[in-house]
């Protein structure tokens, strides 16, 4: 088996921590005051928002833990999830510079999904959702 690159291991904590944060977030936004302002300037109600943290969230642990355990299908669908979460806060979000920083992070771990190192740990190359068979 090989060794999982520690970039890999990095980008996976990363979404472990930064989801779990977004969580509590998301469930305190109805509750502090200084972001009734900025929920008045969305397009959706705050349980939509909510929905969609948690929906964020348990995708986002799913990925990391396919990214730890090498399941080529977890890159592609963090890809997937983080284009159609671009989506939905260009449309929801008041500001754009979260949007802007979001795809900048997007990009940044789409990289190293990709890297020659990634693609051994996860045995696939391109968009391949199943591992290559082991020659040799």
């Amino acid at each position: 088996m090989e060794k999982r690159p520690v970039s890999l291991t990095v980008i996976a904590v990363i979404l472990i921590v930064l989801s779990l944060l977004g969580l509590v977030g998301i469930f305190m936004i109805g509750k502090l005051p200084g972001t009734a302002d900025a929920r008045q300037q969305m397009h959706v109600s705050l349980m939509f928002l909510q929905v969609w943290g948690v929906v964020g969230t348990i995708i986002n642990l799913i990925c990391a833990y396919g990214i730890l355990k090498g399941f080529p299908w977890s890159r592609v669908l963090y890809v997937a999830w983080g284009v159609i979460g671009l989506g939905v806060s260009a449309y929801t979000s008041p500001t754009k510079g979260g949007v802007v920083f979001g795809l900048v992070v997007l990009v940044v771990i789409s990289i190293f999904l990709w890297t020659n190192a990634a693609n051994d740990w996860f045995q696939a190359r391109g968009l391949m959702l199943n591992r290559e068979a082991r020659r040799g």
